[in-house]
């Protein structure tokens, strides 16, 4: 819905905090203005740290919306490691695009991969396909969550990892 209503950051954040957890596009219908100009809003106030973005991730083929949190009702992740990457790293590799990723990114699309599927025992190329990612760097990713103490290696041949339960 494009319409010519001019809205602040602070209104969009007021719609977010009134609508925890909704999308860009769910936003923009609130506010009565367009998709990207709302994505542009949320984005700009995730940069100042007003909001949290978490990523919708991947249903088969199909990417799914990211969905949208003021940064007081944000999760908390006491669960993230000290070599976590940069926020910009996590949201390039959130996008599911085959670009090159920053430095541990595949290894939180992998962790977190792993912890929406708990108790599945998953293999690297399962894992590589759904996240369009090479087999063997999806391995290699899923070694160091193993030795990290995140994911276990349940069946050595063929190779199947799950996330351990806390």
């Amino acid at each position: 819905m494009a319409t010519t209503n001019k809205v602040s950051p602070e209104q969009v954040l007021d719609a977010l905090a009134a609508h925890p957890g909704a999308t860009s596009a769910a936003l923009a219908e609130v506010l009565g203005i367009g998709q990207s100009t709302a994505a542009k809003h949320l984005a700009a106030l995730e940069a100042a740290g007003s909001a949290h973005r978490e990523p919708g991730g991947r249903d088969g083929g199909r990417r799914l919306a990211d969905r949208w949190n003021t940064a007081a009702s944000a999760p908390d992740d006491n669960t993230a490691a000290a070599d976590d990457p940069e926020p910009d790293q996590v949201d390039a590799a959130a996008a599911g695009s085959a670009e090159r990723l920053g430095r541990g990114a595949l290894g939180v699309l992998v962790r977190e991969y792993l912890a929406a599927r708990p108790g599945e025992e998953l293999g690297p190329t399962q894992i590589g396909k759904a996240l369009d990612r090479s087999q063997g760097a999806v391995s290699n990713a899923l070694a160091r969550l193993e030795a990290a103490g995140v994911a276990e290696l349940v069946s050595p041949s063929p190779r199947r990892y799950r996330i351990v339960s806390r």
